[in-house]
């Protein structure tokens, strides 16, 4: 069996997505997305908790994100989980986890139809970057690099 870093959110974005051009000329995304977990508190009252995550993409995908979705958009996110290091301002380390977003579903919101439809039409497929065929049900694209420069 094949090990690999692997997650999956549904939730919605918090903020519109911020875009980018890379030195390489590539498109990068970056927007902050909610999920929810509930549970119920020591009396039996559903609580809920809300996580955010910082999510990115980068070319094809990271053009029908900026072009498509607006904050309050529901979707779902696969990709891969990452960790960044810096050192701030005050000379300590930090880091941020962050999901580099391999493929994603709409699930309401933003201007999915006309998406969806740019979806169907090139679909990038990671070993090749090469258009694959239509795909009927889930919409996906596929990108990859590391680094976004905000």
């Amino acid at each position: 069996m094949q090990v690999r870093n692997s997650i999956t959110l549904i939730g919605n974005l918090g903020s519109n997505p911020k875009t980018a051009t890379l030195p390489s000329g590539r498109l990068a995304t970056e927007f902050s997305l909610a999920t929810n977990d509930y549970y119920k508190d020591k009396d039996g009252n559903r609580q809920t908790r809300t996580e955010w995550h910082k999510i990115k993409a980068y070319g094809k995908l990271a053009e029908v994100f900026d072009k498509h979705l607006v904050q309050g958009s529901q979707v779902c996110i696969a990709g891969a989980l990452r960790y960044s290091k810096w050192i701030d301002k005050h000379d300590q380390v930090r880091v941020t986890a962050e999901i580099v977003a391999d493929s994603f579903t709409f699930l309401s919101g933003g201007r999915q139809a006309a998406a969806e439809q740019e979806l169907e039409e090139e679909v990038i497929q990671p070993s090749t970057n090469k258009p694959a065929k239509k795909r009927s049900r889930k919409k996906a694209v596929v990108a990859t690099e590391d680094v976004i420069p905000f």
